[in-house]
């Protein structure tokens, strides 16, 4: 009997603790609430930071946008509305006739830099310059003159800032998106 006494005050003192435990976190958040406030506490961060972000891929772009329209002012642009579906940007002393020259350089219009080879049969070889990854001076034929590099440096800097303004407009949209994903979200909540 002694023996059951002890038992049974070690279980009332247990059921007290556990009570008064119980009252003691009754005003605590539960678990599930305290996951829900971090959760629509993280999501408000990421909704800033895509919104800071936003701001300055348009600031890139605004740049950008300027930067271009003051290079196409050095450039010619040709395109032949008979055959081409693509005009080009061409430095003025390669303007109309391109057969006089060995090597040039021009700009397609979506940005991309091409090398115009032109050997002795009047055969055109074209390599594209992948803005990227390539280090276009390695793709240059050996012999150019100082000025035909000068050249070639300035298309590559009108392809790169044609590059560059797309690349901003495309962080743009899906920044925006991104923006729109954690409004809808955070206003769910």
């Amino acid at each position: 009997m002694p023996h059951q006494k002890k038992d049974g005050m070690k279980r009332i003192v247990y059921v007290v603790g556990l009570l008064a435990l119980l009252c003691g976190c009754e005003n605590r958040p539960s678990m599930v609430e305290q996951r829900k406030a971090e959760i629509r506490r993280n999501d408000s961060l990421e909704l800033a930071q895509a919104r800071l972000d936003w701001a300055c891929a348009d600031s890139v772009a605004t740049f950008k946008e300027f930067e271009l329209a003051d290079l196409k002012k050095q450039f010619v642009f040709e395109k032949q509305e008979k055959y081409q579906t693509t005009g080009y940007y061409v430095l003025p002393a390669y303007e109309g006739s391109k057969e006089r020259f060995s090597f040039f350089s021009e700009v397609e219009e979506g940005g991309k830099l091409l090398l115009v080879s032109i050997d002795k049969k009047r055969q055109y070889t074209f390599t594209e310059v992948d803005m990227e990854a390539e280090d276009y001076q390695a793709l240059l034929p050996s012999g150019l003159s100082e000025d035909q590099k000068k050249d070639v440096a300035k298309c590559y800097t009108l392809a790169q800032t044609m590059h560059d303004l797309v690349a901003a407009k495309k962080q743009q949209e899906k920044l925006s998106l991104k923006v729109k994903f954690y409004e809808k979200k955070l206003s769910r909540q």
